[in-house]
């Protein structure tokens, strides 16, 4: 009993599942295609505004330096705030300064101011406790020796860049301008210094200035501003969070050393309160900043940039997901209706192997493999129904006549096919039978090897006995040429090469010769032994055959004649009494005994007849060569008569008889047998042509076409 088969082992659901499996895959690298584009996009976004952010942020520091040298240049023009410095200068009044400049620095823009004579020392400041001298502050010194500045690159009037103070009430990393002082007369009064406070408020300017506001909703970006990569003032809620990624991520510890040598940094992700940007570090311009180590960090944060992708996203995701469904469901659909015709067939042979014949196969078979398969296995399934069919008839035909429910045609000539092919043999040759020598008489031996054990059957050419090879012990075919064909040496050489032709047919629907001899000047050949019954004997027992059983025996018979006619061999006298069926029911094709090259004339041939009236080609009643299609138009007289009962022509005479091989046309096979397939007679009639190039021209296009018949897909393009 063969094992139930679970649904999920079933070929359609594997088929399903390894089309699931690639739809799937499909889908995720699609997602993953548009995942990785969007961060592309976003990155490229991102890198684009945050160039344009340090560009405008750049523009603002200068913008802002402007703002305070404007500012210093008005403070300086006015002569009673130089006068102040001169008195301060030479009198001591520093305090006055000092309380001039802290009022003063609302119109300076600045937060702090200070004013250093000319040697450097300080002489005030708007903020209380500064150190006595900045020799470290750059823009102080050149706005003291300003042809040294110029002489560096820096041509002045004013100068910008940072400082640092660590001393007042307000300490810190200022942006400040420095200016030289000179009275009217133009005498050096020392220079001045006013600055803003680089803060949080500072940042937060720059950022309005350089990044358009975040849409409702969205994250907004931030700004942060450092030295010594510390936060000096920033956007961020907590500075903290920044100041210690800053200092223990590998790779913004080694942007740092970009930054020193001035270079901004590529596009970098940064993870701060949980949320991701992407940012850049670029240095700031000005004095003294690459001493700081001033910097700027611009951060963009990444949703906002990601939204249109991931809306992208989400749209390939549900068309992706309602796409899949789809998919998922005609894939289904598809494995199942591509794997019913393999379940039927598998349903089928599972009936086989348990014994028992299956319910017919409907199936319509496709042009693709599994067509093929389907077509394969209905002519195996016809094959093996007409096997059945035919072992059941050889069985009733050997036990005796049975009577047939199909009606019989009206019984043929009373002579028989020997008799009528003997009175178709010259008179030289044709005799009276011959009595057989002694040593081929029953139970007599011959040539010392053969012990002959029964008579098979006479023919023109000799007798026919079922003898023992005493050397190899088993049973074989002794054919005996008669005498009057022995004396013949032109006959003999040809039948040698005869011989030698048919040695080489090897297939199981050949009847095997085996040797060609001569003893005592009498000439045998040895053929393969069968124990079995002629399909002769069959039809004059049974009459017509059904029709897989006409299809079965036709292409068995065509298939022994492609391989005889592969090697070159034509057998010239193809008709029922030389096919005969062994135990297994496979025909055998026998008696190649007049077989000849094909395509080559035998000096002699001209006028000699050879074959059986009722099965003659035109060509062979004409003394012409024969070649494959010879043997094409005896199967089809043999196709005809299988199916009808009868040959296509018959007559009592034999001269009439072949006459009409000649010149009559045959009757259409369906006209006679209504029942049977239009194609099968279309065959028939091609095969019954006049003219050999109007015929099929091999006996495998012939076999091709029966298998299609016995499959039952029509075919009829081929035929």
């Amino acid at each position: 009993m063969q094992p139930t088969m679970r649904w999920y082992q079933t070929l359609a659901w594997t088929l399903f599942l390894r089309q699931a499996t690639a739809v799937l895959g499909l889908l995720a690298i699609i997602l993953w295609v548009a995942y990785a584009e969007a961060e592309r996009g976003a990155r490229a976004t991102a890198s684009a505004s945050l160039s344009a952010g340090g560009y405008v942020l750049e523009r603002a520091f200068e913008q802002q330096g402007h703002s305070l040298d404007a500012g210093l240049d008005v403070f300086t023009q006015y002569s009673g705030n130089v006068a102040l410095v001169e008195q301060a200068l030479e009198g001591g009044a520093s305090s006055s300064l000092a309380d001039t400049l802290l009022d003063n620095l609302p119109r300076l823009n600045a937060e702090i101011a200070l004013v250093v004579r000319p040697d450097g020392s300080l002489l005030a400041c708007s903020a209380r406790g500064a150190r006595p001298t900045f020799p470290d502050v750059g823009i102080l010194q050149m706005a003291l020796a300003p042809e040294e500045a110029q002489a560096a690159g820096h041509p002045g009037p004013s100068y910008r860049g940072f400082l640092r103070v660590d001393w007042g009430d307000r300490p810190g990393v200022y942006h400040a301008v420095a200016r030289s002082l000179r009275s009217p007369g133009g005498r050096p009064l020392g220079a001045m210094l006013v600055g803003a406070r680089v803060d949080d408020r500072v940042a937060g300017d720059l950022r309005r200035l350089a990044i358009a506001g975040p849409q409702r909703g969205d994250p907004p970006p931030h700004l942060a501003l450092l030295s010594h990569f510390q936060t000096l003032g920033t956007t961020l809620p907590e500075a903290q969070t920044l100041d210690r990624l800053l200092a223990r991520d590998p790779a913004l510890l080694a942007v740092r050393y970009r930054v020193l040598d001035g270079e901004r940094s590529a596009v970098l992700p940064f993870r701060l309160d949980g949320r991701t940007y992407l940012g850049r570090i670029s240095p700031l311009r000005g004095v003294n900043a690459l001493d700081l180590e001033m910097a700027e960090v611009l951060l963009m944060p990444v949703d906002p940039l990601l939204a249109p992708f991931r809306n992208l996203q989400r749209a390939i995701l549900a068309v992706g997901a309602a796409g899949l469904f789809v998919a998922l469901g005609l894939s289904l659909w598809s494995a199942r209706k591509v794997t019913a015709p393999l379940k039927t067939l598998a349903g089928a042979a599972e009936a086989l192997a348990g014994g028992q014949w299956p319910e017919t196969v409907t199936l319509v078979p496709s042009p693709d493999e599994v067509g093929v398969l389907t077509r394969t296995f209905k002519a195996m399934l016809a094959e093996l129904r007409a096997k059945d069919d035919l072992l059941t008839l050889l069985e009733t035909a050997r036990k005796g006549p049975a009577p047939d429910p199909a009606p019989r045609p009206p019984a043929p000539a009373p002579w028989s096919q020997d008799e009528a092919t003997r009175r178709l043999e010259p008179a030289a040759v044709r005799r009276t039978e011959e009595p057989l020598p002694t040593a081929l008489r029953e139970g007599g031996v011959f040539a010392a090897r053969y012990r002959v054990d029964g008579l098979l059957g006479r023919g023109g050419m000799g007798v026919v006995l079922k003898v023992r090879d005493l050397q190899l012990d088993e049973e074989v075919a002794l054919k005996v040429i008669r005498s009057g064909l022995a004396s013949n040496p032109a006959f003999l050489a040809l039948l040698k090469q005869e011989i030698r032709l048919a040695r080489k047919i090897t297939h199981r629907y050949v009847l095997r010769t085996h040797d060609f001899g001569e003893f005592e000047g009498i000439p045998y050949v040895t053929m393969e032994y069968l124990k079995g019954i002629t399909l002769r004997s069959l039809l004059d027992a049974r009459g017509r055959l059904p029709l897989p059983l006409v299809l079965r025996v036709a292409r068995q018979v065509a298939e022994g004649l492609e391989a005889a006619h592969a090697v070159g061999v034509v057998h010239r006298d193809i008709k029922p009494a030389n096919v005969l069926f062994d135990v297994r029911g496979d025909a055998k094709i026998m008696d190649f005994g007049l077989a000849a090259p094909v395509a080559a004339a035998t000096e002699g041939e001209a006028g000699t007849l050879i074959g059986s009236p009722r099965y003659m080609s035109p060509e062979q009643i004409r003394g012409e060569r024969a070649d494959a299609r010879t043997d094409l138009y005896a199967l089809g007289v043999l196709l005809f008569e299988l199916c009808s009962g009868f040959p296509p022509f018959d007559s009592p005479r034999i001269d009439d008889l072949l006459a009409l091989h000649l010149d009559a046309k045959p009757p259409f096979l369906p006209d006679l047998v209504p029942d049977l397939p239009p194609d099968l007679g279309a065959l028939v009639a091609r095969l019954l042509e006049k003219r050999p190039e109007h015929r099929p021209q091999s006996a495998a296009e012939v076999t091709e076409i029966l298998k299609i018949l016995a499959a039952g897909d029509g075919g009829s393009s081929r035929v």
